[in-house]
């Protein structure tokens, strides 16, 4: 599903360059359960980033369902993000003006669907992440537990192959964590691929294999049950 060989990244300024990705080599597997761990800094949401186009790197080769994406002119980025992945956000990234509804019809709008299917879609994932009740609120109405369940609901709509989540649980009391982590899991049981930055060990024990970086490099990959002390 996601290949990537050698990636690397660098951020420059007029003083310094920080090679935020080094020599990154990793395979994720279609329907895979995949959690990024390591100290802030090392590079972790720079690897979502490239994983979900949201960034070019600077050298090797990204591959994503066969497809060389890394070579992608931005339209053509813009295509694939759209047609194949969705994203989840630890700081919901809402938008205040529009409601539930319209917030996750956002991901959509560039599908050529007629409104009453686009309706009858957005009702069937605000019923299984447990907000239909709320589709006319407005987020800022919302406790940030359900927040970040739009969050899902739009990033689920368009019946994404990957889902990038970065944080996603990481501005949320350990009730809404556990719901969203709930979420996600079912997400993958259904063949969605997730990849997941997090720097919560009971929630990475959760994926199905966990992924160490230090330093814009991968130091280790284990199990959760091989990765727990």
């Amino acid at each position: 599903m996601l290949t990537v060989t050698d990636l690397s990244k660098a951020y420059r300024t007029a003083e310094v360059e920080t090679q935020a990705l080094d020599a990154i080599s990793l395979e994720i597997a279609a329907g895979e359960f995949v959690a990024l761990m390591g100290p802030s800094g090392c590079g972790k949401s720079t690897l979502l980033n490239v994983l979900g186009c949201l960034d070019r790197p600077d050298g090797g080769s990204y591959r994503l369902m066969g497809e060389d994406v890394a070579a992608l002119s931005e339209p053509k980025l813009a295509q694939v993000r759209r047609a194949h992945l969705g994203f989840v956000f630890q700081s919901f990234n809402l938008v205040r003006e529009l409601t539930v509804a319209e917030n996750v019809e956002v991901a959509l709008l560039y599908r050529r669907s007629g409104r009453a299917s686009r309706k009858a879609r957005i009702g069937e994932v605000l019923e299984q992440v447990g907000l239909s009740h709320r589709a006319n609120h407005r987020p800022q109405q919302l406790s940030g537990g359900q927040q970040q369940r739009v969050a899902f609901a739009r990033a689920l709509v368009s019946d994404p192959k990957v889902i990038f989540a970065d944080e996603p649980t990481g501005n949320l009391d350990s009730a809404s964590g556990a719901a969203v982590m709930d979420l996600l899991k079912q997400a993958s049981a259904g063949g969605t691929t997730i990849v997941m930055v997090t720097h919560s060990p009971s929630h990475a024990a959760e994926a199905q294999r966990i992924v160490q970086m230090l330093d814009g490099r991968i130091v280790g990959e284990a199990a959760p049950e091989e990765a727990a002390p």
